[in-house]
């Protein structure tokens, strides 16, 4: 029974709000809370002067710096050298806990010795309906399933006891248990701590119990889709070759390569070019660290006391996962704003034009457009479309044929300007570095949501030599 309640408090820089409030905001709801904790120990990823202070000021145990790069599962194992309780409770700098959410954790926690952990409903601090996490699962290739993440919360879920996992944030872990597991496994790039934690409890003996009436409110991560798109799948790879069995393991790392091309493939079939870089990076991390693959298999294997034949009724099936993907569609879903204007799109195309314009000045005046191997057009539509379809061709004395494809598109160019089809060129070649910078823009728009790698990608596609090239020789 956890009579006595260690919290570990981990305040990692993460560019948004200012730490030091969001801060005191998490040791307000400490102090708040029903049922107190009995010692606190927080770890400062962080050297802003006004987060030392609030830490200092917190009354906490022990107080812990480190450096800002210190990753999350490292920020926890400095702190679990001053352990001392019955129960480890893991909190961030930006998990604000119900005053009741300890009771409700420690009830969930005492109501059996098999549960390892428990685990709270995060839900969004500006949107306290919108639940971000309520337990974890997997398929069987490995593939990381939240149960409830996204969804609004109607209660849905709260009858749901055991899970294979949860999100690491405010859980509730035994502290002989959280010992003997080493905490959260150093090599998951800070993705699926808890799913995994939950696997190796599990393998040891133990249950993840939900607690469904402890609510802890979180603040919404950052996008950052490499990132993030990195972290999981390097996490996913790392766990798929520390849970094979070992005969297995050698063709999982040999595979890892080719499967990185294939998901590549797929991902640029699929329009999802983003993808690329993150799986790639994943792949190559998995391939050089087989210490970490071979530390968390020793692990596993030093303190398994079950088999992996009882997490499988846990596991997410091909059926439920489709059911679930299909559900989690809204109608009309999209990809949300483009923010062509307030992203500098419209800037980029308008500052093109003005370019173009000054550059070729003098093609305004002109009313046909030739030089090298580009001539005038025909005079009218009908004959450019002539051109366009078969009939007598310059190729030898009464020779006929299919024109040439491109001859349509000219055509159609000219249409625009009936009265004078070669205008229509002329119009073209002024147009040729805005639009340029338009399509270069909105392909950008298909693998990052940031402003200043539209922009690069845009300016870029415009400036191409190739292009400039063709349009001044």
């Amino acid at each position: 029974m956890p009579s006595r309640v260690h919290a570990l408090l981990v305040v990692r820089p993460d560019g948004r709000e200012a730490a030091d409030i969001r801060l005191q905001r998490t040791l307000t709801a400490l102090r708040a809370q029903s049922r107190p904790v009995d010692t606190l120990t927080i770890v400062l990823c962080e050297t802003d002067a006004a987060v030392q202070d609030v830490a200092r000021a917190s009354h906490a145990e022990g107080v812990i710096g480190a450096d800002r790069r210190t990753s999350f599962a490292d920020a926890l194992a400095l702190g679990s050298h001053r352990l001392e309780g019955d129960a480890v409770w893991v909190l961030t700098h930006d998990t604000v806990p119900d005053p009741d959410a300890l009771t409700r954790l420690t009830g969930a926690l005492e109501a059996a010795p098999s549960v390892a952990f428990a685990a709270p409903k995060l839900v969004r601090s500006d949107e306290r309906d919108r639940i971000v996490s309520f337990g974890v699962s997997m398929t069987n290739l490995g593939r990381t399933v939240g149960l409830a993440d996204g969804e609004h919360d109607q209660g849905q879920y709260d009858g749901s006891e055991d899970v294979l996992g949860a999100d690491v944030r405010g859980i509730l872990v035994r502290a002989d248990a959280w010992t003997a597991l080493g905490g959260v496994d150093r090599a998951l790039a800070g993705a699926d701590e808890g799913l995994d934690l939950g696997v190796r409890a599990r393998l040891r003996g133990g249950r993840v119990a939900l607690a469904p009436g402890a609510v802890v409110a979180v603040s919404a991560r950052p996008v950052a889709p490499l990132r993030t798109a990195y972290a999981a799948r390097a996490a996913q790879l790392h766990r798929r070759l520390s849970y094979a069995a070992a005969p297995l393991v050698p063709l999982h790392w040999l595979t890892l390569l080719p499967l990185a091309l294939l998901r590549s493939l797929a991902a640029l079939l699929g329009k999802r070019p983003g993808q690329i870089l993150p799986e790639w990076g994943a792949a190559a991390t998995a391939m050089v660290r087989p210490a970490a693959v071979a530390r968390t298999r020793r692990g596993i294997r030093s303190h398994r006391a079950a088999s992996w034949a009882q997490i499988a009724p846990l596991r997410v099936t091909a059926t439920q996962l489709r059911h679930r993907l299909d559900d989690d569609l809204p109608v009309g879903a999209g990809r949300g704003d483009l923010h062509f204007f307030s992203g500098g799109g419209a800037w980029i195309v308008l500052g093109a034009l003005v370019v173009s314009v000054v550059s070729f000045v003098s093609l305004l005046a002109w009313p046909v457009l030739g030089g090298g191997a580009l001539a005038p057009l025909r005079g009218t539509v009908a004959g450019l479309w002539a051109d366009a379809a078969s009939g007598a061709r310059p190729l030898g004395w009464d020779t006929t044929g299919p024109a040439d494809p491109f001859s349509a598109v000219v055509a159609l160019i000219g249409t625009l300007s009936p009265a004078a089809p070669s205008r229509a060129l002329v119009v073209l070649w002024v147009l040729a570095l805005p639009l340029a910078a338009l399509g270069g823009w909105f392909a950008a728009t298909r693998f990052s949501d940031r402003a200043i790698v539209r922009a690069v990608v845009a300016v870029g596609w415009a400036l191409a030599p190739s292009l400039l090239g063709a349009l001044v020789t």
